[in-house]
């Protein structure tokens, strides 16, 4: 078997935490197999991403070992996330892939042009612009168009996260989809380790009682205002139940300024401001912590590109219960304690909360002791890893070779 070595260009992923998880995802399913594969990684930065750091340093790659590199925000969750020894911040790709001799880039959002040297696939996230245009504006919805039929038109093929999404591609870009292969991603799982103290993490935050937790960006499509409709509902009718609500996710909403505000206000509107805490970006340590402790993960979003969002695949793999929208995608996750509702009724979502307390006092169980998880056993995990890793390598190999 020769040697392959691939380039992921990780700067689109950067751009919000569930794309850093995302990656760093992909990243541990060829890692788990790469040793037995001859397959070396590079994950590829723009050198804008260092700032002043980069003047003066010579080369199109500055090589930059992940220990001693200071990193927030998705940079940090990507080097939390994965075992990567180092990062390569490039000034001109075209060259760092020469210098670097990579052969394949895997799956990225950024267009590298249709005569890029080295066969390079495209990655398609959603597409929430067009089932859900009242959050886009005009423009951003050409743009997105635009940008995804070159994605089509230039890649070596595309992948995506779902099934769902593949049959978007067809519906909304049939020629341009005949011609290349759209193939989808097969499930990548996330490193589970290491997971911080419950309790140091519960006393750092303020968390006191058993708790519901929602973990995702606070954008529009997300509903935080429909969990907290849910929320109220649910303590109207069980004002003796010791319950909190937890919000971990970055609070910026690009579309709409002002939308942190309308929810604080609405949080406070419903009186539910002692019962609620919003946590903003926490260590990836932490965030395990919560995920594998809550009573339930709730995901209420009204659009997902594929399964296992918002914490809901580290969830599941914990056999942490999961209160998800009955989206498509959202469908697609093959094992985990899941319940779905009606992606827009407050209602339905308040009863699958409630009937996660209510099954727990039927079996004897306190609220705290609900939240106890059966785990993904570690065997099916680690075959389930390696199975998606070398799926994704061969079709790398296979364009590599070509």
């Amino acid at each position: 078997m020769k040697p392959l070595t691939i380039g992921f260009v990780a700067d689109h992923y950067l751009g919000w935490m569930g794309g850093a998880q995302f990656l760093a995802n992909l990243l541990g399913g060829i890692d788990s197999v790469a040793a037995g594969q001859q397959v070396r990684l590079e994950v590829l930065v723009s050198a804008a991403a260092l700032g002043p750091a980069a003047d003066g340093q010579p080369g199109d790659v500055l090589p930059v070992p992940t220990a001693g590199l200071r990193a927030t925000g998705p940079l940090q969750c990507l080097l939390e996330s994965t075992r990567l020894q180092r990062l390569v911040f490039y000034r001109d790709l075209r060259r760092a892939v020469g210098s670097l001799a990579i052969q394949v880039i895997g799956p990225t959002s950024i267009n590298l042009g249709a005569d890029f040297p080295v066969p390079w696939f495209a990655y398609i996230t959603d597409f929430q612009h067009q089932y859900l245009p009242r959050f886009f504006a005009a423009a951003e919805r050409l743009q997105r168009d635009a940008m995804f039929r070159n994605l089509i038109e230039n890649a070596h093929g595309v992948f995506v996260n779902s099934g769902t999404v593949v049959a978007d591609i067809e519906r909304f870009y049939p020629a341009p989809a005949r011609a290349k292969p759209v193939l989808r991603l097969p499930l990548s799982l996330p490193r589970l380790e290491p997971v911080a103290n419950l309790d140091l993490v519960a006393a750092t935050y303020g968390i006191e009682k058993p708790y519901f937790l929602s973990c995702s960006q606070r954008w529009m499509h997300k509903q935080h205002p429909l969990i907290l409709r849910a929320y109220a509902a649910l303590l109207a009718q069980h004002p003796d139940w010791p319950l909190e609500l937890v919000f971990t996710g970055d609070t910026g909403e690009y579309r709409n300024p002002d939308y942190t505000r309308q929810v604080a206000e609405l949080t406070e509107s419903l009186g539910l401001a002692q019962r609620v805490r919003v946590l903003g970006l926490i260590p990836r340590d932490h965030q395990l912590a919560l995920i594998r402790s809550a009573l339930a993960v709730v995901q209420a979003s009204l659009f997902e590109g594929g399964p296992g969002a918002s914490g809901t695949l580290e969830a599941a793999l914990f056999g942490t219960r999961i209160i998800a929208s009955d989206i498509g995608p959202n469908r697609e996750l093959p094992f985990g304690r899941i319940r779905h509702f009606p992606a827009e009724s407050a209602d339905d979502l308040s009863r699958c909360m409630g009937d996660v307390v209510a099954a727990a006092a039927a079996a004897g169980a306190s609220p705290e002791e609900a939240a106890d998880s059966a785990p993904f056993d570690a065997p099916s995990r680690q075959l389930l890893e390696m199975a998606g890793g070398l799926q994704l390598l061969g079709t790398l190999r296979s364009a590599a070779a070509r």
